[in-house]
């Protein structure tokens, strides 16, 4: 009978939460998951639903794992990275879950004891922390993997993702953080503004929420994402950001130009949906 494989995660939110529960559902018999998290109430929680075998609030309980998977904001992981060089194994694997990637190629310190794997998960909800872990959430969604590791190394990550029911995509990280500002991170801004312009309205009349239906509830769907989450991701990736951010702006403005002609926003409607 082979040895499971050890996976600790670092940080028990709803992504982190949601790995343990999605390989303890789908590959039970091929992983050990223990978890780490600042808060005992957390690790209660993980336990009690089922997403860690063992929780602990100390970075020892990654002496023995295979793969460390670090699931906190993106500006800490850099740091837990070097406190686990004197903790793991020889030869163990430490890979992520941030929304950036090119910060490793600066941050991360390359290491004989242990290799990095970039990795972004391109799934999530609205809802923060563990409770709004789901063992399904990554059923279909995209995995992908930045950096240049050994193939047996990004093999094992990438198996331990497939096993959560991701598909594997090998990107650049330049690459990835300048898509992805698009098609993540700029959404968020636009969220976030139009957010703060209904609350601003409200204050001034109540009756806005008997009228806030399913378009603006679509738009608005991520508005109450973690701030701990969101803001050193769009700083460390406002480059990319603030061109996309240009871009949009320009196009707000183009259609603020021609709104009281009828035929002339019918066009510009048109042009968007070519």
């Amino acid at each position: 009978m082979n040895k499971k494989i050890e996976v600790t995660i670092i940080g028990l939110g709803q992504i982190g939460a949601s790995l343990g529960l999605a390989l303890k559902k789908r590959a039970a018999k091929r992983y050990n998951v223990t978890g780490v998290a600042r808060r005992k109430e957390v690790l209660k929680t993980a336990l009690k639903i089922g997403a860690v075998d063992i929780a602990s609030l100390s970075f020892d309980i990654a002496k023995t794992a295979d793969i460390i998977v670090v699931c906190t904001p993106v500006d800490t992981i850099s740091e837990i990275y070097k406190k686990l060089l004197s903790i793991v194994k020889a030869n163990a694997i430490i890979t992520d879950v941030g929304s950036i990637k090119t910060f490793a190629r600066k941050e991360i310190p390359k290491s004989k004891t242990a290799a990095f794997v970039g990795g972004h998960p391109m799934a999530g909800k609205e809802n923060n922390g563990i409770q709004s872990a789901d063992a399904n959430m990554f059923a279909g969604a995209k995995f992908i993997m930045t950096g240049n590791n050994a193939k047996t190394v990004e093999n094992k990550v990438a198996n331990m993702w497939k096993s959560a029911g991701a598909k594997i995509i090998k990107m650049d990280a330049s690459a990835h953080d300048g898509l992805v500002a698009l098609t993540s991170h700029l959404p968020h801004v636009i969220a976030f503004s139009l957010n703060k312009v209904y609350k601003d309205v409200k204050k001034k009349n109540k009756n806005i929420d008997l009228l806030a239906a399913g378009s603006f509830k679509s738009a608005t769907r991520v508005a109450n994402s973690s701030a701990n989450m969101w803001a050193p991701v769009l700083s460390a990736n406002n480059k990319n950001v603030i061109k996309h951010l240009d871009a949009f702006i320009k196009e707000l403005n183009a259609f603020k130009k021609i709104l009281k002609n009828k035929n002339k926003t019918k066009r510009k409607i048109l042009q968007t949906q070519k």
